[in-house]
């Protein structure tokens, strides 16, 4: 069985929304990074870089949100990361576009207008949120374009590309950025957010969060 240890941070989101959609049993871990459960001698035993998620599968232990969610598409040999190898770069143009663009931006935004005043860490970045708007609308009118004729991101398909991007998109709601000039964005974060299975992850985070 799977195991995931993780926070209700965008990167543990990742691999929950990939566990969900396979529909395999799994057992979520939740380690509270705000009271340092990360910085124990048995989290760095599972980790070197202190951070979350980490899967634990076999005995064996996974960091880094795209690695683990390659792998466990892999794993469950899923049409979530098709075998074709054109069709997988495909996948892996997409996750890396936003881990390094949108994303990027979004979590910049995050951490600025959420993280920053609830842990108390000083004064805002307000040239940081001001570039970070400023490329995040340059990057959400290129997926809007993207969408034009598109349902998903990659191959006509649902993949963990279009979960991996949830994980990072949702966080408009948190941030206040609205997208109503990108209708198909839109569109396509309120399909991925009317999943089943997006829900049932947002559930085990929450119940890990008030336990």
């Amino acid at each position: 069985m799977y195991r995931l240890h993780g926070f209700f941070t965008q990167n543990s989101m990742k691999p929950l929304y990939v566990l969900e959609e396979l529909g395999v049993e799994y057992e979520f871990c939740y380690v509270n990074l705000m009271k340092g459960e990360n910085r124990t001698g048995e989290f760095a035993a599972m980790t070197p870089v202190g951070k979350v998620p980490v899967l634990e599968h076999d005995g064996q232990y996974l960091f880094e949100s795209g690695a683990i969610c390659r792998y466990l598409a892999n794993v469950e040999q899923s049409a979530l990361y098709p075998e074709d190898k054109l069709q997988r770069a495909r996948v892996d143009q997409w996750m890396d576009f936003f881990t390094c663009h949108l994303g990027r931006w979004l979590i910049k935004l995050y951490f600025e207008n959420i993280i920053r005043p609830r842990a108390n860490l000083g004064e805002k970045d307000e040239a940081g949120c001001e570039e970070a708007v400023k490329f995040a609308h340059q990057q959400f009118k290129l997926l809007d374009d993207w969408f034009e004729n598109r349902t998903w991101l990659a191959n006509d398909a649902l993949s963990i590309a279009d979960l991996f991007g949830l994980a990072y998109v949702e966080q408009v709601h948190s941030i206040d950025f609205p997208l109503d000039n990108y209708p198909r964005v839109k569109s396509w974060l309120d399909r991925l957010e009317g999943r089943a299975s997006t829900a049932r992850a947002q559930a085990r985070v929450s119940s890990g969060a008030g336990s």
